[in-house]
């Protein structure tokens, strides 16, 4: 009889560490492709760097070519006081303005020096600015600032999907867990299930004490509230995970029952060693570049400052010419057909400009601080990811011994059992301390990958690539 029962409460009874059936797979990699083509979330950011391509034509628009015309006549008691007819065409440049026009100015009352023959006048120049805005001016620093803005709105769109793309894969491992645990809860309410049948038998029998089966059972009430609250834990992870998962409609999908997440690789090295990977996040991370753009924002802010010191200085030179038949005494005359302007202003003591100037440098250096501070944060962020991603090898590989161990001690406990040289009470302690730790090395594999996708977010990279 005791043999019988020994091949019967083996076969139903030995847990061996194996990985669970998986009819479908739903790998990190499809789940972070999934993400990236449809999270709503993820469009949003993606369409950042397209608004700073906007700003960058907007920034150009500064230096675009302006046509403008005019028309204006006023008569009165029978007479014409004027007639005036105006057109220009205006091209900012990087030195100044180039603008060719035609003016027709008639009238009984009109200004002698702004009157014309009947065929007009045309007029080609140049406006240069001497002092101020000579090196700089506020359209281009516009247009420098933008294309700057270019890098920022990128390590912006990194930031936001890496923080997804994080949370997802956090998300992702609680629910490998939780399906692994549950299977291993399955197993053991399996277990308590045939002991108490058995134990129950044999009281039948006369073997054992009627106590016994009071406590098999106990064992049996446990783990199935255990598995209860598994259960739960479970359809809530994979209802977390949806929430990451969209159609190409832009509507939710439903995760199938029969799909589940893929094994970690814990035995897999790190990608590089840690000095290239501080190296690397120190000039690529999202919030190193959006601070060296912020600086870089600022030093032409600076110049732009700097440039309001200078004294206005505004040279402008027109060429002027009838518009009529060409002929020898119509050809152009660059000594006599002209008109000259020259503007000077400047502010005696610039309080205004210093004082503008003075709080952009000290923004700057504010940045420049903050930038050496980041770096310095995110270098100590990633050398503890580094460091945890290790530990959590070595206490994996330890752990899977302690599994080994104890299966030994449970089956070996099992037979004294059998033997009459052990009590129920220690078949089942030993027996819960091997689901514990099969749970507890599940659980080291969870926080192994959650630490792996810390140390892809730490470093800066673009998760998904």
């Amino acid at each position: 009889m005791k043999n019988l029962f020994l091949s019967l409460f083996l076969f139903c009874i030995f847990i061996h560490h194996t990985n669970f059936a998986q009819k479908n797979t739903l790998t990190l990699k499809e789940f972070y492709d999934q993400i990236m083509a449809y999270h709503p979330l993820v469009k949003q950011a993606s369409t950042l760097p397209d608004f700073a391509k906007q700003e960058l034509r907007m920034a150009r628009g500064g230096f675009d070519p302006k046509l403008a015309a005019s028309y204006s006549r006023k008569d009165f008691d029978k007479k014409t006081y004027y007639d005036h007819l105006e057109g220009k065409l205006k091209a900012p440049t990087w030195i100044g303005n180039v603008f060719v026009g035609a003016e027709r100015n008639r009238g009984d009352l009109l200004n002698p020096e702004s009157t014309t023959d009947r065929n007009g006048l045309a007029t080609m120049g140049i406006d240069v600015p001497l002092g101020k805005d000579f090196w700089i001016d506020q359209r281009r620093a516009t247009l420098k600032q933008a294309k700057i803005f270019q890098n920022i709105a990128l390590a912006d769109k990194i930031k936001i999907i890496n923080k997804i793309l994080l949370t997802a894969a956090k998300d992702y491992w609680e629910w490998y867990f939780a399906e692994r645990e549950l299977f291993y809860l399955i197993k053991g309410l399996e277990l308590a299930e045939d002991r108490f049948k058995a134990v129950k038998l044999r009281v039948t029998l006369g073997e054992l004490a009627a106590i016994d089966s009071v406590q098999a059972k106990i064992i049996y009430q446990e783990r199935k509230i255990q598995l209860n609250q598994a259960n739960l834990e479970v359809k809530n992870s994979r209802l977390t995970v949806m929430n990451y998962i969209w159609g190409d409609n832009d509507l939710p999908l439903v995760l199938s029952d029969d799909v589940n997440p893929e094994n970690p690789n814990w035995e897999s090295n790190p990608t590089n060693e840690i000095e290239t990977l501080v190296a690397f996040a120190k000039e690529n991370h999202p919030e190193i570049l959006k601070i060296k753009g912020k600086v870089n924002q600022l030093e032409v802010e600076r110049q732009l400052g700097q440039n309001s010191l200078l004294p206005v200085a505004n040279f402008q030179y027109a060429l002027l010419q009838n518009m009529q038949p060409a002929t020898e005494s119509t050809r152009l005359n660059f000594e006599k057909n002209f008109k000259l302007g020259l503007d000077f202003e400047f502010p005696l003591f610039l309080r205004k400009e210093r004082g503008k100037l003075g709080q952009t440098k000290i923004k700057k250096f504010q940045n420049e601080l903050d930038l050496r501070q980041t770096q310095r944060d995110i270098e100590t962020e990633i050398r503890k990811s580094y460091n945890e991603l290790l530990n959590l090898r070595l206490q994996i590989a330890e752990q899977t011994s302690m599994v080994q161990n104890y299966q030994i001690l449970r089956d070996g406990e099992y037979r004294r059992f059998l033997n009459g040289e052990s009590s129920l009470f220690l078949i089942n302690t030993q027996e819960t301390k091997l689901i514990e730790s099969q749970i507890k090395l599940e659980s080291q594999k969870m926080k192994f990958e959650k630490a792996r996708a810390m140390l892809l977010w730490a470093i800066g990279k673009a998760m998904w690539e």
